[in-house]
């Protein structure tokens, strides 16, 4: 199988993903009602971790074949310490930042919510715990995910080459393990376990690998039946969430554990939904028509250049959070309004970061290689096709 360019599609929605998770990451700013968890079951996390195990199958698969599964291994071993050294920069940024912020505010929140009470209150084991992956801060926990899912990448490509139906069964078969208790990774210095549980949400990543690897060649075959089947769930689920669209208030709350609605594990209804649409945007080729948009060229370029635009997007969230809180504590304005301005001027920042990268990716490249290389459109670039 030759992978002959970059898939701009999956650079569209990837770059809408990191939007999408930039703004959920602020919460209480107004824009974050508009976000898709609110019209169904699933969110961003899920399509950020299939579009990057999509993106493994078209970077690292072809190799397979060859015979260089060592390669695969190197190469997926790099990634996962890049994200490791990546994670580590941001958390202690973030940190900084919300140190920074109670110092000005007073607000013990910022160093106590979402995780921060080890660090502030315990430096060494917080430290410690951090520099494991033990502890995770709320906000910056899907990167250690990521590193997990790259550690089993390999694994999985090994397996699908086998037999795709292979990869499918051992990997459900590792899910049921992890939904029933006996897989889960252990947090410290605080109890518990990972927020995002590697061996629940490798199955979504393994799906991903086995429909980039599938489908790389060919387009997923037209059912208008079963598409209209997932438009009406689709639509169910959005019913769902809004409470019956006002009409039945707490319905979500009831049907949440019997439609297994929960993240942590990867709940069953999550990752229906989120496979229900998935399916149905590819069918209506949503993403091609728009790619061909204004915001098209945008969201590309936040896609292609993903790990940056994520991480640079997760300190500017954690900072958004310090400005709510110091607009709340400080003035008399709305931190909702306030937080609605920081997240459109933070897209805006986003946008410019990535035209930036794109710029100095060209005007550094040799003289001798063209602009399209440069800027990954091969997809032999692993570190350019994934988050």
């Amino acid at each position: 199988m030759k992978i002959l360019g970059r898939n701009t599609t999956i650079d569209f929605w990837r770059g809408l993903v990191l939007v999408i998770i930039f703004v959920n990451h602020i919460p209480g700013n107004l824009l974050e009602h508009a976000t898709p968890r609110n019209f169904g079951f699933s969110d961003a996390a899920e399509a950020f971790i299939f579009i990057s195990g999509l993106s493994v199958a078209l970077v690292y698969y072809p190799r397979i074949p060859r015979g260089d599964v060592l390669g695969v291994v190197r190469r997926c071993l790099r990634r996962s310490f890049e994200l490791y050294r990546m994670h580590l920069i941001m958390t202690a940024a973030a940190i900084a930042l919300f140190s920074i912020g109670y110092e000005l505010s007073d607000d013990i929140g910022l160093i106590e919510a979402d995780g921060r009470n080890m660090v502030f209150g315990d430096t060494a084991k917080g430290v410690t715990g951090i520099l494991l992956l033990g502890h995770q801060l709320g906000y910056f926990n899907i990167l250690p995910l990521y590193i997990a899912l790259m550690l089993w990448a390999p694994v999985a490509l090994v397996l699908a080459r086998v037999h795709v139906a292979l990869v499918l069964a051992v990997s459900g078969a590792i899910y049921v393990l992890a939904r029933m208790g006996h897989l889960a990774l252990p947090s410290w210095p605080e109890p518990g376990t990972w927020f995002f549980n590697p061996f629940a949400w490798q199955l979504l990543f393994t799906i991903g690998i086995v429909t980039g690897i599938v489908f790389a060649g060919r387009p997923m075959p037209y059912n208008r039946r079963a598409t209209g089947v997932a438009l009406v769930l689709l639509v169910a689920s959005a019913a769902i969430v809004r409470d019956g669209f006002g009409l039945i208030p707490g319905l979500r709350d009831v049907l949440f554990v019997p439609l297994d609605l929960g993240k942590s594990d990867l709940g069953l209804g999550r990752l229906v939904h989120f496979l229900l649409l998935g399916y149905v945007l590819t069918q209506l080729c949503v993403g091609n028509v728009l790619k061909r948009t204004i915001i098209g060229p945008d969201m590309m370029r936040l896609g292609r250049n993903g790990l940056m635009i994520f991480a640079v997007g997760s300190l500017l969230s954690a900072l958004g959070q310090v400005i709510m809180t110091l607009t709340a504590v400080k003035s008399s304005a709305s931190p909702q309004i306030i937080g609605m301005v920081f997240t459109i001027v933070g897209i805006f920042g986003l946008l410019a970061l990535a035209r930036y990268l794109e710029w100095n990716k060209v005007s550094s490249a040799p003289p001798h290689k063209g602009g399209a290389e440069n800027l990954g459109l091969s997809s032999a670039s692993p570190g350019r096709l994934s988050p």
